[in-house]
């Protein structure tokens, strides 16, 4: 039986909150409403929150200790990706995106945000549990300072149709409902506060969070002022050093795995500061190929090896397999999100069926309880 306070499910749930306000939700809805108006803002909202609240729901204590041993390379290989994105957002909003910004000043930015992640790495969770309350207060205190929006303010049509949000659904759906099974920092949250309301509260304190970027993005461009870029630069920090530390250290309950360190976790984030800094890399385009990993690669994995319904074994044959299947796959996605030739998620979806048919045969047409 798990026994939770209201304190650690309150100072939990709002930890996850800012852990998960991280480059995709303060900028994708922008991109969502240029193309969809607000209906692509909700298509945005609404799996995202509801993913995270189911996987409070789905993964109990056992289970995400389970998790944690059978897939903990990929858990920290999503926290590297993950901290390696913020760093690139960082890096990319201060030399092309922010009034007056340079490459220069991208990256002494960004490098100052990856070295604060490597000096916060060795503070305890409870430290981090106030940090995440902190970044959660001061973003509340800049939404008001700027006023709330209403939804009705955001526009009702983009410059695509309807049809093109309807194929483009399932995509944004399947990420946003398992991407979170690997989130190093849901575990530890779900772990320590031994609570599914912790998840509850996330989304009571995240919807507002998103809101702030329906303020600041609802003409379908980035309009920035300091107050924002207070905002983005704060979120995408504290959601980098999170991973940082996950990724380089081995994620929640590391010990019980006798868990090494990985000196390149800590590394490979920093060398995306590089992405955001060059022009000819530098720019939405690689911003939504990053972002194919979280609506594509990683949901994939989760689904074929961690339902909690039954998956198949993570052994070399069946990654070697998901990893040579999911390349076709990929390109579909690529068409579909940066061209935005939408018809190509029918094959990348049509793609996933095929991946999943073959992992379970490569598995000896078994699955795991």
């Amino acid at each position: 039986m798990e026994h939770a306070n209201a304190r650690a499910t309150i100072g939990w749930g709002i930890y996850t909150a800012s852990s998960w306000t991280w480059c995709i939700g303060l900028f994708l809805p922008i991109i969502m409403i240029r193309l969809f108006g607000w209906p692509g803002f909700l298509l945005f909202a609404v799996p995202n929150i509801a993913g995270v609240v189911a996987f409070g729901y789905l993964f109990d204590r056992s289970r995400c200790l389970r998790a944690l041993r059978e897939n903990r390379t990929a858990i920290r290989l999503f926290s590297i990706a993950t901290a390696g994105y913020q760093f690139f957002f960082i890096a990319w909003l201060w030399s092309f995106l922010a009034p007056g910004g340079s490459p220069v000043a991208g990256a002494l930015v960004a490098l100052a945000a990856w070295l604060l992640g490597l000096l916060l790495s060795a503070t305890p969770d409870r430290g981090w549990v106030w940090m995440g309350v902190g970044t959660w207060i001061v973003s509340m205190a800049l939404l008001l300072m700027h006023g709330l929006v209403p939804l009705a303010s955001v526009p009702s049509t983009g410059s695509l149709s309807p049809t093109d949000l309807a194929l483009l659904a399932p995509a944004v759906i399947f990420g946003f409902l398992l991407c979170p099974w690997l989130d190093a920092t849901f575990h530890r949250a779900r772990l320590r506060s031994r609570s599914p309301r912790t998840f509850l509260v996330f989304a009571a304190a995240f919807a507002p969070m998103i809101l702030f970027t329906c303020l600041y993005g609802r003409s379908g461009s980035l309009a920035l002022d300091t107050m924002v870029l207070v905002q983005l630069t704060m979120q995408a920090t504290f959601t980098g050093s999170l991973h940082l530390r996950e990724g380089w250290l081995g994620g929640p309950e590391a010990d019980r795995d006798a868990v090494r360190p990985w000196p390149m976790a800590a590394l490979l984030p920093g060398a995306a500061i590089l992405l955001g800094t060059v022009p000819f890399l530098a720019g939405e385009a690689t911003y939504l190929r990053i972002l194919g990993l979280y609506g594509l690669v990683f949901p994939a994995y989760a689904l074929f090896f961690m339902s909690p319904w039954g998956r198949a074994t993570p052994n070399r044959t069946t990654l070697l397999l998901f990893a040579l299947l999911m390349l076709p796959c990929g390109l579909a996605f690529d068409r579909a999100f940066v061209p935005l030739e939408t018809a190509w998620v029918i094959p990348a979806v049509g793609g996933l069926l095929l991946i999943g048919v073959a992992i379970r045969a490569a598995s000896g047409a078994s699955v795991r309880a």
